[in-house]
């Protein structure tokens, strides 16, 4: 019995992948349900060490939990949710592993902060970049496309397709909120040199042809070589 229930407080950790000591301690004093203890090992962690972005979010994540459990104020539970989900707005909880009401509880608070934007083209089938100019993080699909988990944020959008005018314009994503954007694409215009290239050609071809007639039936006969006068006969 100790030794599944041994096994059942480690899968969080397994599912993780939590490879940094102190953040793996905390998150298991959290299962252990010491949850002060849990929160003074994972607060102190996130001051006073170098954390990758996933460390960083599960600190952050299992200090609101346990904020959740201690019954703390909904404000702190949410401000913590909120720098774990500003760190990776596109991780995902297992709702599996997670408590059913820690996970509610986060996901609340996520759909809150994160928007969505839908871009639709026509014609279909063109390429949608999202690009994030603080990060210069750029996110293509093709359309309809469908950017989930946005902070709210201004960000640059971006529509091509072969033959088509690129679109490009600056939209602001709300949060909580599911924004469409809709793209007409122009054909491309061919250039004047391109539409009237293939009849100049002619048109040269034929005036060069005209001037070598021209200028062949100008000729007159040909020149005759200048006659050599005899030389007079010397004196007697």
């Amino acid at each position: 019995m100790t030794l599944s229930l041994f096994c059942l407080l480690l899968t969080p950790l397994r599912a993780q992948n939590i490879s940094h000591e102190f953040v793996a301690k905390g998150i298991e004093a959290f299962y252990n349900a010491d949850f002060e203890e849990s929160m003074r090992i994972l607060q102190h962690t996130i001051l006073n060490e170098p954390l990758g972005d996933e460390e960083q979010y599960y600190s952050y994540l299992y200090v609101a939990f346990c904020h959740i459990r201690l019954g703390s104020d909904s404000t702190v539970v949410r401000l913590y949710f909120q720098r774990a989900i500003t760190i990776l707005p596109d991780m995902e909880l297992d709702p599996m592993r997670i408590p059913p009401d820690l996970y509610d509880a986060f996901v609340a608070v996520k759909k809150s902060l994160l928007g969505t934007l839908i871009v639709h083209s026509d014609p279909l089938d063109a390429i949608a970049m999202l690009i994030e100019p603080s990060t210069s993080k750029v996110d293509r699909k093709s359309t309809p496309a469908v950017f989930r988990n946005l902070l709210d944020s201004s960000y640059q959008v971006m529509v091509t397709k072969d033959g088509y005018d690129a679109f490009a314009a600056d939209i602001i994503v709300r949060a909580g909120a599911m924004d469409t954007l809709n793209v007409v694409l122009l054909k491309k215009e061919k250039s004047f040199l391109a539409r009237y290239w293939p009849y100049g050609v002619g048109a040269i071809a034929a005036t060069a042809a005209i001037f070598a007639i021209t200028a062949g039936g100008d000729e007159g006969p040909p020149s005759q070589p200048p006659t050599t006068l005899p030389v007079p006969p010397a004196r007697p």
